[in-house]
């Protein structure tokens, strides 16, 4: 099994980026782990914020890739417990769902995903009911996995 990030930029704050990159780098001692980072179109009042989202959106959906089961992070999303989550990842560790052993895990830019992305996505997912940050967005996401990993092997990480 193996786990993609496909993320919308690199993260802005250095702390986002060390923290994510804290967990990160923890995933990769349970399965195959990649970091994608497609390109942040750049914003401004003269192009339609739709427009931007959709060229986004299309660099996703190209880094996402066959056989991969895809969930994209959203607010409207599924909410899940830790321990939900680490069932469901679980599922891939024993054989995958519905012909897909990989995980692509997908998150947005500062603002959010093109309808697209969450068109072709297996599974929306929500990390809160609250709207995140997009650079924290990864790093809860980094963690969640982290710790869905520890309740699987049964570490004592989580309580």
């Amino acid at each position: 099994m193996k786990i993609i990030f496909i993320s919308v930029g690199k993260a802005k704050k250095p702390y986002f980026k060390d923290a994510a990159e804290h967990y990160m780098k923890r995933i990769k001692s349970y399965c195959r782990f990649e970091r994608v980072e497609v390109k942040e179109e750049t914003y401004n009042a003269g192009v339609p914020l739709q427009e931007l989202l959709k060229k986004e959106a299309g660099r996703i959906i190209g880094a996402i890739g066959n056989g991969v089961f895809s969930v994209a992070l959203s607010e409207n999303g599924k909410q899940m417990t830790s321990r939900a989550l680490a069932g469901f990842i679980h599922e891939f560790m024993a054989g995958g769902r519905s012909g897909k052993k990989d995980i692509a895990f997908i998150v947005g830019g500062p603002y959010g995903l093109h309808a697209s992305v969450l068109e072709v996505s297996d599974m929306a997912l929500s990390l809160s009911a609250m709207t995140l940050p997009h650079d924290m967005a990864g790093v809860m996401l980094a963690e969640q996995v982290y710790r869905a990993f520890t309740i699987i092997k049964g570490e004592p990480y989580s309580h």
